[in-house]
């Protein structure tokens, strides 16, 4: 019976047995609608073993391809192309059903196409994967109805396809276009003016209205007979690692991503940023102790590499361990560099036992520390309320809320450097800060 298995009956075949059913059973009280009964039955056999057959020629001349990037960005939507193919004489209206991955739960998907004959057609559809890994397409299916509507046959295209989904990509290439090639600021990136004189030795030029007089070289002036300025540069090739905790606490979800992959998106971008800006980068992972380790260099395949440990990460079940980061960081990560540690603090008891080891860290290097704010915390404190239970609530929402603020007050009595920031702006709020920092010479 396998070659029954395309074949699919439509509602109009059912429609018309129940009505041949109505026909024979009235036959009994006028038996001449037994006869339109039969012929009403005969009919529609005919018609099915029409259908069948036209169906079955129009699967002949459809090809179909499905087209797919090597790899998807995370939380970004991703293009799929269809290639249809008619060598026929003739158009045809056909459904597809294509088999996405299991990671997207899409049950609903098919697509409805019409190719004239003798020509090609092209559908695109988007999806937005929201954890990382492999994703599997499975079969492209295709569905002809014959010109009657009585049977629909399916052609069945093997079409297995995995593709890797990264971390987002697209964010990267988006704010490194921002930044390096279009000479102005959107999205909440801001330019920052350089500050002080925190900057490598360039050379010596002449001295022109509106430069520093702080710049001005007297021993050159006093040998050429006219003032002469020195000219600095932004220091290069200092050392930028991002930081990123695992533990339980950055499982929080926020608009089908963790809090995690905001702050792996977020480093694949600033990391990116600061390599372009001749920077050495890194990266780090760790939670109940250090998992992941890439040292800060500047070379090609440096974001590569970064990105392919990054696809692997996953929140781990155990609180952070800060004693054991400043420990690896010690051995480790030996000349100072500037370190961006994604983490999340849910109370000041949690800071607390942070900070001993916090402070140690930004001792030896220049230590960003970035937390999460709540923003389910900060909806539900706007809400109105009546019942007791509820004003009870929303004061502790009240008190957790002035302890996350308390947080950032504490990180930066002691001179740690702090971003406070809403997951949906996380990147743009690390990448002013990278600016900043770099602008004021503290690396």
């Amino acid at each position: 019976m396998k070659f029954l298995k395309p074949i699919f009956l439509k509602n109009r075949v059912f429609y018309l047995l129940g009505f041949a059913s109505l026909l024979f059973a009235l036959g009994f009280s006028w038996p001449w609608l037994v006869y339109i009964g039969f012929i009403t039955l005969a009919t529609l056999f005919i018609g099915i073993a029409i259908d069948l057959q036209n169906s079955a020629k129009q699967a002949q001349f459809i090809s179909i391809s499905r087209k797919v990037p090597k790899h998807f960005s995370m939380s970004d939507f991703n293009e799929v192309k269809l290639l249809i193919k008619n060598t026929g004489s003739h158009s045809v209206s056909i459904r597809i059903i294509d088999e996405l991955p299991l990671q997207f739960q899409k049950r609903d998907f098919e697509v409805l196409q019409k190719v004239e004959s003798e020509s090609s057609e092209v559908h695109t559809y988007s999806l937005k994967p929201l954890t990382r890994g492999e994703y599997v397409f499975h079969n492209t299916n295709v569905f002809f109805t014959g010109k009657f509507g009585l049977v629909e046959y399916r052609k069945t295209i093997s079409a297995k396809q995995i593709v890797k989904v990264y971390p987002s990509f697209e964010q990267m290439r988006k704010f490194e276009l921002m930044l390096f090639n279009s000479g102005h600021t959107q999205d909440g990136i801001r330019k920052t003016p350089r500050i002080g004189h925190g900057y490598e030795f360039g050379d010596i030029r002449q001295y022109v209205p509106g430069d520093d007089p702080r710049s001005i070289n007297w021993k050159a002036s006093s040998r050429v007979g006219h003032m002469m300025v020195n000219n600095y540069q932004e220091e290069k090739s200092q050392k930028v690692y991002a930081i990123i905790d695992k533990s339980r606490v950055m499982r929080m979800p926020f608009e089908g991503l963790s809090l995690m992959d905001y702050a792996i998106n977020t480093s694949l971008t600033i990391l990116n940023i600061a390599l372009r800006n001749q920077d050495n980068v890194g990266l780090i992972t760790f939670s109940k102790e250090l998992e992941s380790f890439i040292p800060a260099q500047r070379r090609n395949n440096q974001i590569q590499k970064i990105l392919d440990s990054l696809y692997v990460q996953t929140e781990g079940e155990y609180e952070s361990n800060f004693q054991g980061l400043y420990e690896s960081l010690r051995t480790k990560v030996k000349s100072r560099s500037m370190l961006l540690l994604f983490t999340n603090f849910m109370s000041l008891n949690a800071l607390q036992r942070a900070l001993p080891e916090l402070k140690r860290i930004n001792r030896d290097h220049l230590l960003v520390v970035v937390f999460f704010e709540n923003t389910e915390l900060q909806k539900f404190k706007s809400n109105k309320v009546t019942k007791l239970f509820d004003i009870a609530s929303q004061t502790m929402a009240q008190r957790l809320s002035e302890e996350l603020d308390q947080v950032m007050y504490e990180l930066q009595k002691v001179g740690i450097q702090t971003i406070k920031t809403k997951p949906e702006d996380l990147t743009a709020n690390t990448i002013n800060k990278y600016l900043e920092l770099k602008s004021r010479g503290l690396m």
